[in-house]
């Protein structure tokens, strides 16, 4: 590794941090890379029958994951972003895309008003108060935990980068991950270019370096700040 050559730096779940990685390098990206997840996904056991659930809102491909035992096949679903609407499909799910975030979920979901109640999929922490605005908007919506989010420590080599002299971008996702690894990194030796998902993971953010904020709340957008930061 030459001495300004940039890491990097993916605390998401393995697999996710595994296809990120593949997008920035169809963009160009040639540097290494560190996957040291800050969260760890453990599917919950469900203890309501899916059958007689008229639709079901996906927020995240964790939410897929964790009731893929579920036969979901021709079910009608509503989700958050492309990646989670085509893992549902995949699961044999009817899934309309219902937008980039969840505010935008909401507000499409209260325009169309499908028929109900409506049980939202989610993980134990868990932002926007999807079915709590849902229902307040006159769609009936529950919500249940199929996931939970348990926080892991860095490794060594997250850290050793961190210290070192070599630049190193950071992705966030998420605000509790943009949280998390704050918590733990503190001040840092390393140039830090931190990229932000959105507006309430940059706020998230009480660490060091330099923030930006993708233009869309989207991988493909993340790759392309990570693109941009890279050429300089």
């Amino acid at each position: 590794m030459a001495p300004t050559d940039p890491v990097l730096l993916l605390t998401r779940p393995e697999h996710r941090s595994r296809a990120f990685v593949e997008i920035c390098r169809t963009r160009g990206f040639a540097g290494p890379v560190i996957i040291d997840p800050i969260i760890e996904i453990v599917p919950c056991p469900l203890d309501m029958p899916l059958d007689d659930v008229p639709g079901l809102i996906l927020t995240s491909t964790s939410a897929v994951e964790a009731v893929a035992g579920h036969d979901l096949r021709g079910r009608r679903a509503w989700a958050v972003g492309e990646r989670t609407t085509q893992a549902a499909r995949a699961a044999g799910m009817e899934c309309s895309f219902g937008g980039a975030d969840a505010n935008a979920l909401v507000a499409h979901l209260s325009r169309e008003r499908p028929g109900g109640p409506l049980l939202h999929l989610r993980g134990r922490h868990a932002r926007g108060d999807v079915a709590e605005r849902l229902a307040a908007a006159g769609v009936p919506t529950h919500s249940v935990v199929v996931y939970d989010q348990r926080d892991r420590a860095l490794g060594p080599a997250a850290r050793e980068a961190l210290d070192g002299p070599n630049p190193v971008i950071l992705p966030l996702f998420s605000p509790r991950s943009a949280a998390l690894v704050a918590g733990q990194v503190g001040e840092v030796r390393a140039p830090l270019e931190v990229v932000a998902m959105s507006d309430a993971v940059a706020s998230a953010w009480t660490g060091s370096g330099r923030l930006q904020v993708a233009g869309m709340p989207t991988a493909a957008a993340m790759a392309e700040e990570v693109e941009r930061i890279c050429d300089g």
